[in-house]
């Protein structure tokens, strides 16, 4: 990949999805957002993998992962009373039932305890063995310690999960410093499509790269999608679009020996299409693709008998 710098912040959906997979309602309109918005779907067949391999799950996977979606595991912590060879055995399980892109650790402490640190670093390190490219999300579901994300102890860090509090929630300094996509908040019990609207702009403005916010409560607050889904994941695309305009994203291009054409793009998280033209006046769409982080390539094939051509890539 080439190498980039700091780009600025958009936004991206982590969806606790526990759905019933056999019911795929739930299912394909993630896979119709994921088109979309960058998406994060978190899949918990059971607390965890269960001992078998599910097909239902293994056709819900796959079909989000197609869509442009990521699918992440759901291994708990117990605050780290469990003991840690039980949650690898968990992570062992997704890595060996499904085709994943990550795992997400919940019931995780917020502390600086020494040894909490050291027992989710080791968490940390033993997913990225199984594969580097893992993501690794931990869900403390409150405000944490720094050295969470500088040890590091996961790639995202859930900072919020509650149904009350969060138009007065203040984020810790130290979490300015990080990219947004650090971050992310899971707002519930959320009734109206108004407040939804208003919690998605305080993420943005609170440097949060993932959000989830859902009228759904009680303990079963993540077994449905919320009746305003079609407008949160609508208001996530529009103001990625909104940052993309405000930050139009750079191209940076390279012709390997091979002969095939590498775009580099930097910008803001979201769908780009990266088009053609031969006069700046006729574009053709050459590519799709949705990027979590805004930072990706497309990789073309080229001939040197192909009239010059000049790129560009939006939203």
């Amino acid at each position: 990949m080439l190498s980039f710098a700091v780009r600025a912040a958009g936004l991206g959906l982590l969806v606790p999805a526990y759905f019933d997979p056999a019911r795929p309602g739930n299912w394909e309109a993630l896979n119709q957002a994921a088109e979309r918005v960058p998406l994060i779907a978190i899949m918990n067949p059971n607390d965890g993998p269960s001992s078998s391999v599910n097909p239902d799950y293994t056709r819900t996977v796959n079909a989000l992962r197609s869509a442009g979606g990521r699918v992440i595991g759901y291994v708990h912590t117990s605050y780290t009373v469990r003991p840690l060879a039980e949650v690898k055995a968990d992570i062992d399980r997704y890595h060996a039932f499904y085709t994943i892109d990550g795992i997400f650790i919940d019931e995780m402490t917020n502390d600086s305890l020494a040894a909490h640190f050291a027992y989710y670093e080791a968490l940390y390190r033993y997913t990225k063995a199984k594969r580097v490219s893992y993501l690794v999300v931990g869900n403390p579901g409150s405000r944490a310690a720094e050295g969470y994300v500088t040890r590091p102890t996961v790639d995202v860090l859930v900072t919020f999960e509650n149904n009350t509090g969060y138009p007065v929630y203040v984020p810790d300094p130290w979490t300015k410093a990080q990219p947004a996509t650090t971050f992310s908040h899971l707002c519930y019990g959320v009734a109206s499509a108004a407040t939804m609207t208003s919690n998605v702009e305080l993420a943005l403005a609170r440097n949060v790269g993932y959000i989830y916010v859902t009228d759904d409560d009680g303990e079963e607050r993540w077994d449905t999608l919320p009746a305003y889904w079609p407008a949160e994941v609508s208001l996530v695309e529009a103001s990625n679009r909104r940052m993309a305009s405000e930050h139009p994203p750079r191209l940076i291009l390279a012709l390997p020996a091979n002969g095939s054409l590498r775009l580099g793009v930097l910008g803001v998280p979201g769908r780009y299409v990266l088009q053609s033209s031969h006069d700046l006046t006729n574009w053709e769409a050459v590519a799709t693709t949705v990027s979590p982080t805004g930072e990706f390539e497309f990789v073309l094939p080229h001939s040197s008998d192909q009239p010059a051509r000049i790129f560009r890539a939006a939203q």
